[in-house]
């Protein structure tokens, strides 16, 4: 064999060998870029006048550049009004999206009204705030509390420049204390700066009572508002006590809630089983357990019936007050009795025994068969066994 030939062979393959083996290798993929982790984050915004709008901070953060994305512990922040803090607000977990866009905050989360004189606190577990469009959206479990009002719904949202609050899917105003009230509605506005409320029904309430009974009102809405814990019944409105066979048919009526006091100022009817009670206007206060029929009291039971100015009607004391111009007319005997104040007191058998207080005067006249009349100035009393019936004892 060629000697030549071999060792160019042998030169040609060591080449080709030493040019494989510098082949470099094929490039490894990147690693994902890891965020940022800053100690602290702070945002900030002011209006056209150099004021703080709002402000966000929490003590620790993590930013993904490429998302726009800080995911944040322990948030706090601050709604400015006018250039003074209004409102502060915490969470424990945030994310804020495309610096500042979109803030979602998680729970446990509360938003704080720093007044005094028109509190308020909500709680809820997740809440979404558009800063650019001044609206925070609360949807897992928001609750606003002032005073011993609590307002509940599916779905609240807070028109931050018109400091006000819309209660939507299923909305409840409810008031704590020994009865407690419960207003379900349609849709429910509240401003906290001024307290007003605005409700769309129907509206549907129940107080429970410290026996366990349960009272009941209807409405078509109400106005209201929270400073003085009033609300406006529009027409028409029902008062019911079911378990007393008891109610009330009113046009516009006001429930004072700190009072425990329902009152209107137009004409009303009510019923108690047999008996039936209208007048121009009437205030049920619970706390005494008292009804007032103002401006023109007309009490009607089978055989009788009672006219007067007013008449009170006690039913945790078991007394019956007219006063004004007092007629009682009984059919039976066709006996008429007037006087300017008539007193009764209910017995065991649910009856009113009538008289004059203190010895006043009394007039009565009785129509006797062939059209005779007598005076009779005695004590009014039930005629025969007829049984008659307990007064309402409403305590709305």
């Amino acid at each position: 064999m060629n000697r030549s030939r071999i060792t160019g062979s042998l030169a040609s393959s060591l080449l080709a060998v030493s040019l494989l083996g510098c082949t470099p290798p094929p490039p490894e993929p990147d690693p994902p870029a890891q965020p940022f982790v800053f100690r602290a984050l702070n945002l900030r915004r002011q209006d056209q006048q150099g004021r703080p709008l709002w402000e966000l901070s929490s003590p620790e953060t993590r930013y993904d550049l490429t998302r726009k994305l800080a995911q944040s512990r322990d948030v706090t922040g601050t709604l400015y009004e006018q250039g003074e803090p209004l409102y502060r607000f915490s969470a424990a977990n945030g994310v804020v999206l495309n610096d500042g866009e979109l803030v979602q905050l998680e729970g446990p989360i509360e938003l704080e009204r720093l007044d005094g004189e028109r509190p308020l606190l909500l709680t809820a577990r997740r809440l979404r705030w558009y800063p650019q469009q001044e609206r925070m959206e609360i949807d897992r479990d928001p609750r606003a509390s002032s005073a011993d009002l609590e307002l509940t719904a599916g779905l609240v949202r807070f028109l931050i420049d018109q400091d006000r609050l819309e209660l939507r899917r299923s909305p409840q105003l409810r008031q704590g204390g020994e009865q407690p009230l419960r207003l379900s509605l349609s849709e429910l506005d509240w401003t906290p700066g001024t307290g007003l409320l605005q409700g769309r029904g129907p509206v549907l309430g129940e107080r429970q009572l410290g026996d366990g009974l349960l009272q009941r009102l209807t409405s078509p809405g109400f106005t209201g508002n929270t400073g003085d814990q009033t609300i406006d019944l529009q027409a028409p409105v029902q008062l019911q006590d079911p378990q007393r066979q008891a109610v009330i048919d009113a046009r516009s009526t006001r429930l004072d809630l700190s009072r425990r006091q329902a009152s209107s100022s137009e004409p009303f009817q009510g019923r108690h089983g047999p008996i039936r009670f209208s007048g121009g206007g009437f205030r049920l206060d619970a706390a005494s357990e008292t009804l007032q029929v103002q401006d023109g009291c007309r009490l009607q039971q089978p055989g009788e019936q009672l006219q007067a100015g007013s008449c009170r009607w006690a039913w945790g004391a078991g007394t019956v007050e007219a006063s004004g111009s007092v007629v009682l007319r009984r059919e039976a005997n066709g006996l008429e009795t007037t006087a300017e104040r008539l007193v009764g007191r209910i017995g065991s058998d649910g009856f009113a025994e009538f008289s004059s207080p203190g010895g006043g005067r009394v007039r009565s006249e009785l129509r006797l068969p062939g059209g005779g009349q007598g005076p009779d100035a005695a004590p009014l009393r039930p005629e025969g066994n007829r049984r008659r019936q307990r007064p309402p004892a409403f305590q709305l």
